[in-house]
């Protein structure tokens, strides 16, 4: 498989990461407002005020800007996972599927516009180094929830169901950006994708422990309460 292909070189200095902070944010401007056919390294140097070379010492290609922006993403979705962890670890199956979906689904919303654009106009790059990183971290760590949880599960083969959830989750909330975008920004991606994993997980309906809602009372019960009365059968 293709490695897509990196930064030359990584800034040491405080200077030198603003040179590629201001590189990075030039690149996204210009994916977002113009598409990436519109998308140079020249145009990228020009937007960002640097010289072409400047942006070469850290960049061969534009190739590596775009690897750089997709990694800067991925980044960011394993800072939402250890925020979500750190706070609901603990919590009961169903709070934490929601939490992590949550989190997931933020983060895709943080700079719709530049994901949608990197789905659905750049070339596919090939796995970087970050993300095959981040995805062996994530399904190690969704593993290991899963097993302290086990008396919860429906699921018998627990190295199957982490992929199942891990896949789904992410490739759902990933092709929501471009296809389903209110959908996404409503909260409706999230709730159905818990529900999703959570009926899958624990076979049975789940909800939220905070969404839960009172059981119904039966007709009979609340006739009477509301000082009406059931109409019996007719007599033969």
């Amino acid at each position: 498989m293709p490695t897509a292909p990196g930064p030359r070189k990584r800034p040491v200095q405080s200077r030198s990461q603003a040179t590629v902070d201001a590189i990075i944010d030039a690149a996204a401007r210009i994916l977002v407002r113009d598409g990436y056919g519109a998308f140079t390294t020249n145009r990228v140097a020009a937007v960002a005020g640097v010289s072409v070379g400047s942006l070469y010492q850290y960049f061969p290609k534009k190739e590596a800007l775009l690897a750089e922006l997709k990694d800067r993403h991925v980044a960011a979705l394993e800072r939402g996972l250890d925020e979500v962890l750190a706070r609901v670890g603990n919590a009961p199956l169903a709070d934490l599927v929601a939490a992590v979906v949550a989190a997931n689904v933020a983060t895709h919303l943080l700079d719709p516009a530049l994901h949608r654009v990197l789905s659905t106009e750049v070339p596919h790059l090939g796995a970087s180094d970050a993300a095959d990183a981040f995805e062996r971290r994530t399904v190690a760590r969704v593993r290991a929830l899963l097993e302290s949880r086990r008396a919860e599960l429906a699921v018998r083969d627990l190295d199957l169901a982490v992929y199942l959830v891990v896949r789904t989750v992410e490739a759902t909330i990933h092709e929501a950006v471009a296809e389903r975008p209110d959908d996404l920004a409503s909260g409706a991606i999230a709730r159905e994708v818990t529900r999703l994993v959570l009926g899958y997980l624990t076979g049975a309906p789940a909800v939220s422990s905070r969404a839960r809602r009172r059981p119904r009372r039966p007709a009979a019960r609340t006739a009477r309460r509301r000082g009406s009365a059931i109409p019996s059968p007719p007599r033969s």
